[in-house]
């Protein structure tokens, strides 16, 4: 268990910093840099990584039943298809990057990590079917209320920030505010449909286990199901359209480009190196992995986040805002302390 929380803490700080990528990425629009995003990050490497990992894991996915693909958890009690938890989640990671273009990149995670936690753990946790002891279940769902909170208090750190810029002559009044921090709540509900499709594709990864697959490995196999479906297309198809509306298919060969497109390249590798990560931990951490590991995952990602934000200047000049963040992310880390003690009592 000990090894599964370490592998975990290493996929947050990936998890936390790939955001660093979309913040500066010119010359390139963000339509050339999202194209290369989806194409490396989004398909190649989770199919690469698994098929390295497991040589024949595409016949355990022809092998799952077909109403296992076929459906997946949403929101409340709808149901749609895995594939569609991996399209709604390729929309969110859409409004995800615009988000941080907009209002930064804490408050975006914030956002962001506070709907797909809560909605992301609670469902897995309906469709796993297995309830942990009442004392761990009551830990476990005190640790989500604190790490709830957490995120309430740094949103309304950004809030503060960004009333503070308007009051001030000198800042540029940041428009896109409002328009920014509805695409990050929406982003969340995609990042909650990506864990719900992820633990009912799982059954795919279970089949893998049977056959004498490491369990570590065979995690993989379901991000494959959801990333080189819905995932992708979803991505791949509105950066294209925004390519050809835009007419910047030029970016690509831009002068001065080579940096973008290694950004680009490495923001790929660091975003599912995080999910690839954060998949063979939940092996290590046990039958409930998909619900404790997704709220450790989420939480100590928004805290990396916020000390990236912090070192490239986000909250300079913010004093007051900066110190409610800094409050945020301490309730944070006790909301992680929580939710790993109740997993030792499962």
């Amino acid at each position: 268990m000990l090894a599964g929380f370490i592998v975990l803490m290493i996929a947050c700080l990936f998890q936390g910093s790939f955001g660093l990528g979309m913040k500066n990425y010119r010359p390139f629009s963000w339509e050339a840099f999202w194209i290369i995003f989806s194409i490396i990050g989004i398909l190649l490497i989770p199919i690469v990584w698994t098929w390295i990992e497991v040589p024949g894991f595409v016949r355990y996915i022809l092998a799952t039943p077909s109403w296992v693909l076929a459906i997946a958890a949403a929101c409340g009690f709808l149901w749609v298809p895995v594939g569609s938890c991996g399209f709604l989640w390729g929309i969110s990671a859409i409004w995800y990057g615009n988000g941080i273009d907009s209002i930064g990149l804490s408050l975006t995670v914030g956002i962001n990590t506070g709907v797909g936690c809560s909605l992301g753990s609670l469902i897995p946790l309906y469709i796993l079917g297995t309830l942990p002891p009442t004392r761990s279940l009551t830990w476990l769902l005190a640790g989500m209320a604190v790490m709830i909170v957490g995120v309430g208090i740094i949103t309304r750190a950004g809030i503060l920030k960004d009333q503070q810029s308007k009051l001030e002559v000198s800042r540029v009044k940041n428009e896109k505010f409002v328009s920014g921090l509805l695409m990050a709540l929406a982003s969340g509900f995609g990042t909650a449909a990506m864990n719900i499709g992820y633990t009912y594709a799982s059954r795919a990864s279970a089949l893998a286990v049977a056959d004498g697959i490491n369990p570590v490995s065979a995690s993989l196999i379901a991000y494959v199901i959801i990333f080189a479906s819905g995932g992708f297309i979803s991505n791949i198809g509105y950066a294209l359209w925004m390519l050809n509306k835009n007419h910047t298919f030029s970016d690509f060969s831009r002068p001065g480009s080579s940096f973008a497109w290694f950004k680009a390249l490495l923001t790929g590798c660091i975003w599912f190196g995080a999910l690839g990560l954060y998949a063979k931990s939940t092996a290590l951490l046990g039958n409930l992995g998909p619900v404790i590991g997704w709220i450790a995952f989420l939480s100590g990602a928004l805290i990396i986040s916020n000390a990236w934000a912090l070192k490239t200047g986000e909250w300079r000049g913010y004093q007051r805002p900066k110190k409610v963040m800094l409050l945020g992310n301490v309730v944070l880390v006790l909301s992680v302390a929580i939710v790993g003690y109740a997993n030792g009592l499962a």
